[in-house]
């Protein structure tokens, strides 16, 4: 199998309503720098998906990401949805990590 990866950063704000009594203060809506990796399989050699086009629509995903409080995990599903509605058929992975060390993978 063959993927194209991008990777793309952006600031959001977030929050865990339900967090334990022990980490409380992640009830609070805090900021983070997400950094995302996308990977979509593509076809052949030549790159049927072309890396900056793609990491270009991507990056448009992020504004929808300042106006709710999701986590790692449903940025990254809402991510793959949006590829895998956009490029059907494809195996698609995608990393949301906050700050670049604690995050999800979906796949």
């Amino acid at each position: 199998m063959i993927w194209a990866v991008v990777k793309f950063k952006f600031e959001g704000f977030h929050r865990w309503k339900k967090a334990p009594e022990f980490c409380k203060f992640l009830r609070n809506k805090h900021r983070h720098i997400f950094h995302c990796k996308v990977w979509v399989e593509v076809n052949h050699v030549e790159r049927d998906i072309e890396f900056i086009t793609f990491k270009n629509e991507l990056k448009k995903m992020k504004n929808d990401f300042h106006k709710i409080n999701d986590s790692c995990e449903t940025m990254a599903i809402r991510i793959q949805k949006y590829v895998q509605k956009n490029y059907p058929d494809r195996q698609v992975k995608v990393e949301v990590f906050e700050d670049g060390e604690n995050g999800a993978v979906v796949e």
